[in-house]
């Protein structure tokens, strides 16, 4: 009898090894199919992400060769009528889809231009014509120039330090419109409403704009950006301005006719600074690409290129 019951416990404990066994194996299994899954998921997202930064590349490159196009076509001459402005829809593309546009940022008024008093008194003006304090651009001024910070009390590096987290200000030029987030005055509602009227581009000595800087295109300028020209400009001159450039692009031979009363600063009708944004999908992989294009006689260069953020 007890042979009997010890071969039953001894079948029991096999019986029980053998489940334990098998429930491992399972385990093991299901993990290394996790683990398969989850690479092959890994990889094609890394394919993919490469496929897109590809895409959005040739599409950089493609707005490249329509700007140099559009610029011997039209010499001096940037308006909203000419190719590079059309958006186009999306395109399908093996495994999803590409779009992007090109902005012409010279429409905008140029941050960088604050480092000289012509600018900053531009600037002060767009301020003004957005409702906001024109102290802003002071702020602004002291953030970039060393000159001004010194005269600038609270505004200079003194005050910065005591802020939390504590900071200096930048003595150069923004790479960035968001560095504006960091300017004494400039909550996010003050940067929500200004920022899309901004850029930031280069500086050259003795530029186009007085004082020096980049200009502003008339035939491709917002009303707020276009008011920034002249104190005195209305936004009834500037819808007319808008109306009237909507029949025919402005040139230096024929601007608009409502502003010859006007003395403007920093006018143009031609740029050399544009915006592509790039948004390529390819399966479940977004890439978005920000590319600043320079164009110079007709020749179009890659001067600054980020992803995901501008």
């Amino acid at each position: 009898m007890s042979r009997i019951a010890s071969d039953r416990r001894q079948r029991g404990i096999a019986l029980i090894t053998a489940l334990v066994v098998v429930a491992i194996a399972t385990g093991m299994a299901a993990a290394i199919i996790w683990r398969t899954g989850l690479d092959t998921r890994r990889t094609a997202t890394l394919v993919q992400g490469d496929q897109a930064m590809e895409y959005a590349l040739g599409a950089e490159a493609w707005a490249e060769q329509i700007l140099a196009r559009d610029g011997r076509k039209n010499p001096g001459v940037t308006a909203l009528n000419q190719t590079w402005a059309q958006q186009l829809p999306p395109l399908p593309v093996d495994g999803g889809q590409i779009q992007g546009k090109i902005e012409d940022l010279q429409g905008r008024f140029n941050i960088n231009n604050v480092a000289t008093p012509a600018g900053l008194k531009q600037f002060q003006n767009l301020l003004l014509a957005l409702g906001q304090d024109p102290n802003l651009g002071v702020a602004v001024s002291q953030w970039m120039n060393q000159a001004a910070a010194n005269a600038g009390g609270d505004a200079t590096d003194d005050y910065y330090s005591r802020l939390q987290p504590a900071y200096l200000t930048g003595q150069m030029n923004m790479q960035s419109v968001s560095e504006l987030l960091l300017v004494k005055g400039f909550t996010p509602a003050v940067y929500a409403q200004v920022s899309p009227y901004l850029c930031a581009l280069p500086v050259q000595p003795g530029g186009g704009a007085a004082g020096g800087g980049t200009t502003v295109n008339l035939n491709t300028a917002s009303g707020p950006v276009m008011q920034s020209l002249s104190q005195d400009m209305t936004a009834d001159v500037v819808s007319q301005i808008i109306g009237e450039r909507g029949s025919r692009a402005f040139s230096p031979s024929s601007p608009p006719a409502v502003i010859a009363p006007f003395k403007l600063t920093g006018q143009a009708y031609d740029s050399n600074y544009f915006l592509v944004t790039v948004v390529a999908q390819i399966g479940s992989t977004h890439v978005t690409l920000y590319s600043l294009l320079y164009r110079n006689n007709n020749e179009v260069t890659a001067i600054r290129r980020t992803f995901g953020t501008l």
